[in-house]
């Protein structure tokens, strides 16, 4: 069942989605592509609270993939990134924003440490 189609933003994305229910949800994420163009991204989002009844955290995580392949079909969209969370409010602007563009660690090399006795 379609609960809504409303335009949000990312900052209010969380407060859409049902917080005591199972839901599915596609976000259209618009962002820098590495080429420094700006590009639309889908992005999959399913939730599924821990209060919520066992029978519909069953059923919503048998047809998740059916639903990503149904809707991709039916709306002519390739779902870019797919996000799972327990919560809607794990669901942060970082965390879609670090899907898309992943925090490089720099690695320092290995210090050998002093020998014993030595200053």
């Amino acid at each position: 069942m379609l609960a809504g189609t409303e335009e949000t933003d990312l900052t209010a994305l969380t407060s859409k989605i049902s917080d005591t229910e199972p839901r599915y949800s596609f976000f259209n994420y618009t962002h820098a592509a590495d080429d420094g163009t700006e590009t639309s991204s889908v992005v999959f989002i399913y939730t599924c609270p821990p209060g919520s009844k066992v029978k519909e955290r069953m059923v919503y995580a048998s047809f998740r993939r059916m639903v990503i392949g149904a809707a991709s079909q039916a709306g002519g969209f390739e779902v870019a990134k797919k996000l799972e969370a327990s919560s809607p409010s794990e669901i942060t602007p970082d965390m879609i924003e670090e899907e898309f563009h992943p925090r490089q660690e720099q690695k320092q090399a290995f210090a050998r440490p002093k020998r014993p006795g030595k200053n």
